[in-house]
């Protein structure tokens, strides 16, 4: 409480204190606080005494000395302000409790403008004025005879007056003169009969601008009832009134449309308007002509009529003047001084407007809802203004009531045009309605048809007396009759208007759908006196929605591989309900069953396809039996793949014993339409039955082609779903059948989608989502980096390749696959592969013991030639070598004798070099079999080579247990030479590490094959093995010829191999590796544009090799 009410104290506008007996100060407010510029300790430090005024202390001491406690002490003192600016108070002080010894307290109130305190004998309470100086109203207080004795604070700065200017009566020239003798009849009247005063009228302000105030006067009273003064409150209701006056003044203008005033006054009201809520202005508004290009009507009842008569039916423009530069720019146009104004001057606007005592313009334009000129208001002043937020708020309330109110005139002013030229000429106007394609009525406000036109009766057949009041609602469709009523007692109740679908009769019995709009009328006072109504003929665009709807549901049952039985059934209600009255159904053709009519003796099977609402006798014998070509219309129409028609078979001679049915069922017309026709016959027939006899207008053969077809779609997309099923079980069948599975692969999204077969291949759950992690756990360990390395490859090439790996299943089985996959993109650009995966375990172990048998034959026939043509090279070198040792022997002989025989020596001699020429023929015919090929240069990318050795030897390696792990630098640089000798180098040193392995059972059998550029710039490839290894070999030693470590090896690959890469210009060597196995790596220059053909390391020819797959006889 205490915190309150020292919050409510520091809130009070004059200067409050408390203190000790002695005189000390105990509490201080916050204005004391602002009013001195210290803080509450500082001010208590100082006291009050050094606030003030040197020349009134010592009279205030003298009083506080003689003070008691029991009067109140009222003394003028002067108090020095924070800036040393002295200002004279009020200070009134009392005692806390009836003794002086507990304290006091005070409050001082600025001087100025108060009243003094023998001007109010009855206000004899100490702080009563200060709070009503406070308080930020405007109060007063009035002698019993009705004369002001006394204003506020608050009301003196409003009325920018003195309290001795205000005195008695004279506060009346502040009320505006409008309201003046009101006010004079109404404040007369409460003074001499004592009642309460409230009056509501405007005061002038200190700025001569008046503001509404609402005036209370209640009498005060002494003990005796007599009155003893009149107590005013006076709240200021500007903002109140005049948004009542807007809301006034807009019911107003908007009455005076409804009431068809002349257009004149209806703007003059505006302007009144405008001039009430923006004091002190003068208005004038202008419409638009029907051009939009010049002022048509225009108003300013309170400016001159010349001025009105210069302004009025100008062009509007940007450089006429500022109302028509807001009609055409469509916005508000501010020229705040028109002596300054230099826009207009072509004209000379500015000062015309000025010599009629203006200078300054507003204007705004008025913009209907559909965004067109209507024209344009302007507020004038007799002075230089420019408009203030709350100005600017107004005229923005202004325009939305002129624009309201001026579209609704122009759509008065148009009806009431219409209404005129209607009471001009009655029966032209009749004329007219009657020819209009569409039904016009009117009623009494109770609903009751008291018109029709013609074409009314027309339509309906019913006379128009007959129709009058409601018999009207028996050409209603029953289905439609209960919510149209509905409607049109609520719209009856409502007043307002309306509109509804709904079907009406035509007089063949056909029912057609209408829009019916309904208006009410009314009168000026606004009551209910009619209403009218048009009814417009909507079948076509009704029927096209309704056809529209149906199509998309049904096309939507299709897309969602609906069964074709509900797809037909919906077809045949979508159907019933466009044809009104019409039975509808789908027979179906078996073709295989059904013979085409080829000598008159056709023969249909027929099977029901739908028929929702059709009696079931009239197709018993139409389906599920062979029937005659003859026998029916739907047969009839399947055979000849027309449309047959019978608009009434009570005179059909057809078909009789269908035709005897379908009487009995009620059926009096049939339109059977054949869907599908083909060359022979239809794949179905769509029959149309109608309880009335009915022959097809233009309309509906239009209507009937398009349900064929829609039936037709139908059947044909079922028939497609089954024989995609079908497909897709024989496709399922085959893959099952070849271990052929095929899957998908979008590598941007890295998606995988693949087919059951796959699912079985792999041996993981059907339910499973397809995913590269789940395809790596069942990749065989050993060919998970060559499977890696080759699709991290194809991510980036996009190419069609091909591989073979293993799986490894859970069991310890495994198998082999074959992976051949189609690169292609999607509309979008993305990389796709379209995959095939064949389980081709049963024929890779046929292939390896195939291999393995023809691997020894080939052993066999290798050996057998190796011996045959060992053979024949002993004998041709040993023939010339006998020849040589017999001749050399005979020459010594020839020699020996005596005498010696030299001319016998000579020619054995001769024989001897003959038979050395021999021999040097048998070796070079020996080395002819080796013979050397010159290099052939090419670009060759040392890498891709030896993937497509990996590819070659993948099985070879499998079959050997061992696990390849490529290791290819990227960016790679190309090199100069012969692409199949490269790669049978490779080919040698990949089989050489295989059988450097086969020894090796206590770890994996590991062949690291990887490139990478050395320090000189030249390409390299390594073969690393885990095998024995070289330990205590001499490395140079295994590249000479017929040099082998291997029992069944001839010891010349590694050297064919080193004379190759030696013919490239580069190097082969071996080293042992830092743990088990080794490694033979060679290095080839990289391709240089500058060089020839051949390196010039080498000698241009390399030995040619046999087969990759004899290279490891060879070494």
């Amino acid at each position: 409480m205490d915190n309150e009410l020292s919050s409510v104290v520091d809130l009070l506008p004059g200067l409050v204190w408390t203190m000790f007996p002695d005189g000390r100060l105990a509490q201080i407010n916050r204005a004391w606080c602002d009013y001195a510029g210290v803080d509450a300790a500082e001010a208590r430090r100082r006291g009050w005494s050094a606030l003030v005024h040197p020349d009134d202390l010592p009279a205030w001491l003298d009083g506080w000395s003689s003070r008691t406690p029991s009067p109140p002490l009222e003394t003028a003192v002067r108090l020095r302000r924070f800036d040393g600016v002295y200002r004279r108070f009020v200070l009134r002080t009392r005692p806390l409790s009836k003794a002086s010894e507990a304290g006091w307290c005070g409050v001082a109130v600025e001087a100025e403008g108060c009243v003094p305190a023998e001007r109010m004998p009855d206000l004899q309470e100490a702080g009563l004025r200060a709070v009503m100086d406070s308080v930020p109203t405007f109060i007063g207080l009035a002698a019993p005879s009705g004369g002001v004795e006394y204003f506020n604070r608050f009301a003196l700065d409003y009325l920018g007056a003195t309290l001795e200017e205000m005195e008695g009566w004279k506060a009346t020239r502040m009320v505006h003169p409008d309201e003046l003798p009101a006010v004079l009849v109404a404040w007369t009247h409460a003074v001499q009969t004592g009642e309460p005063y409230d009056f509501v009228h405007r005061v002038r302000r200190a700025d001569g601008s008046y503001r509404w105030f609402q005036v209370r006067g209640l009498p005060m009273r002494d003990e005796t009832g007599r009155i003893t003064r009149w107590f005013v409150v006076n709240t200021d209701i500007d903002e109140q009134k005049r948004g009542e006056d807007l809301l006034a003044g807009e019911k107003q203008l908007l009455d005076m449309v409804a009431r068809d005033r002349p257009p004149q006054d209806i703007l003059d009201a505006f302007c009144k308007l405008v001039e009430t809520a923006v004091a002190g202005c003068r208005c004038t508004v202008m419409l638009l002509d029907r051009s939009g290009t010049r002022m048509g009507l225009c108003a300013g009842p309170s400016l001159p009529a010349r001025y009105i008569e210069t302004i009025a039916e100008c062009a509007i423009g940007t450089d006429i003047g500022p109302c028509p530069m807001a009609a055409r720019l469509q916005e508000q146009i501010i020229a705040p001084d028109l002596a300054l104004e230099t826009r207009w001057a072509a004209t000379r606007w500015p000062s015309m407007a000025m010599s009629h005592g203006l200078r300054c313009c507003w204007s705004t334009p008025i913009v209907a809802k559909s965004g067109e000129s209507l024209g344009v208001f302007a507020i004038y002043y007799e002075r230089p203004r420019s408009p203030g937020r709350q100005d600017l708020a107004l005229i923005d309330q202004l325009t939305h009531i002129a624009g309201t109110a001026i579209e609704r005139m122009h759509s008065r002013l148009t009806l009431r045009h219409a209404l005129d030229d209607v009471r001009a000429s009655e029966d032209r106007l009749r004329s007219i309605i009657d020819a209009i394609p569409g039904f016009v009525w009117s009623t009494a406000p109770d609903g009751s048809v008291d018109f029709l036109n013609q074409r009314w009766s027309e339509y309906t057949g019913m006379p128009l007396e007959e129709a009058r009041d409601f018999g009207w609602t028996s050409a209603v469709h029953p289905d439609d009759a209960a919510a149209l009523a509905a409607y049109w007692q609520a719209l009856l109740e409502a007043g307002l208007p309306g509109e509804y679908e709904a079907r009406l009769r035509r007089h063949d019995g056909v029912y057609r759908w209408f829009l019916i709009r309904a208006v009410p009328q009314r009168d000026e006072t606004g009551r209910l006196v009619r209403w009218y109504g048009a009814n417009t003929d909507i079948d076509d665009r009704k029927q096209a929605e309704l056809l529209l709807a149906g199509e998309k549901r049904l096309l939507g049952l299709m897309a969602g591989g609906a069964l074709l039985a509900p797809i037909l059934d919906e077809a045949c209600r979508l159907i019933e309900s466009v044809l009104d009255g019409a039975l509808c159904g789908v027979v179906l053709v078996d073709a295989r069953r059904s013979h085409p009519a080829r000598a008159g003796d056709a023969s249909l099977y027929l099977q029901a396809g739908a028929a929702p609402t059709l009696p079931a006798a009239v197709l018993e014998t139409v389906v599920g039996r062979v029937v005659d070509a003859n026998a029916n219309p739907i047969a009839l129409a399947a055979t000849r793949g027309r449309v047959v028609i019978s608009a009434d078979l009570a005179h059909e001679q057809r078909w009789q014993p269908w035709r005897a049915i379908a009487l009995a069922q009620g059926i009096r017309a049939s339109w059977s339409i054949p869907v599908g026709a083909g060359s022979s016959m239809a794949a179905g027939v769509l029959s149309i039955l109608f309880r009335q006899a009915k022959t097809p207008e233009p309309a509906h053969e239009a209507l009937i082609a398009r349900f064929a077809h829609l039936v037709n779609i139908a059947i044909e997309c079922a028939r497609w779903e089954a024989a995609l099923r079908q497909s897709e079980a024989f496709l399922a069948k085959a893959q099952r059948l070849s271990l052929t599975g095929t899957f998908s692969w979008r590598v941007e999204e890295d998606e995988i989608a693949w087919s059951e077969e796959i699912y079985r291949i792999v041996e993981v759950d059907p339910a499973a989502s397809p995913t590269f992690d789940l395809l790596y756990t069942r990749i065989h360990p050993e060919d998970i980096p060559a499977f890696s390395e080759v699709f991290k490859r194809q991510r980036v090439e996009g190419r069609d390749f091909e591989h073979e790996h293993r799986l490894l299943m859970p069991d310890g089985r495994v198998k082999h696959v074959h992976l051949v996959a189609h690169a292609n993109r999607d509309e979008d650009g993305g990389l796709e592969y379209i995959a095939a995966v064949q389980d081709i375990t049963q024929r890779r172990l046929s292939e390896e013991a195939l291999g393995k048998v023809r691997s020894e034959l080939s052993h066999v026939a290798r050996v057998a030639t190796l011996g045959a043509l060992t053979a024949s090279i002993a004998h041709e070198v040993n023939q010339p070598l006998a020849g040589i040792i017999t001749n050399a022997s005979t020459c010594l002989r020839m020699l020996a004798a005596d005498p010696p025989n030299v001319e016998g020596a000579r020619e054995t001699a001769r024989r001897t070099i003959r038979d050395g020429n021999r021999a040097s023929e048998v070796i070079r015919r020996l080395r002819a079999l080796f013979a050397k090929k010159a290099t052939s240069a090419e670009r060759v990318d040392l890498n891709e080579a030896a993937r497509e050795v990996t590819a070659m030897l993948l099985g070879e390696l499998q079959r050997h247990s061992v696990i390849l792990q490529p290791e290819f630098a990227e960016a790679l640089p190309p090199v100069r030479g012969d692409r199949v000798q490269l790669q049978q180098v490779i080919v040698n040193l990949m089989l050489n590490a295989a059988d450097a392995m086969q020894a090796v059972i206590d770890r994996p059998r590991q062949l690291r094959l990887s490139t990478h550029v050395d320090e000189d710039g030249r390409v390299c490839l390594a073969v690393r093995d885990n095998g024995a290894g070289l330990e205590g070999e001499d490395t140079e030693r295994l590249f000479q010829a017929f040099y082998t470590t291997k029992s069944s090896g001839m010891g010349i690959g590694l050297s064919v191999s080193r004379s190759i890469i030696e013919s490239h210009g580069g190097e082969l060597w071996a080293a042992p590796n830092d743990g088990p196995g080794a490694c033979f790596c060679f290095a080839v220059p990289a391709w240089s544009e500058a060089e020839g053909a051949v390196p010039a390391g080498g000698d241009g020819e390399a030995p040619g090799l046999a087969h990759a797959g004899d290279a490891a006889e060879l070494s």
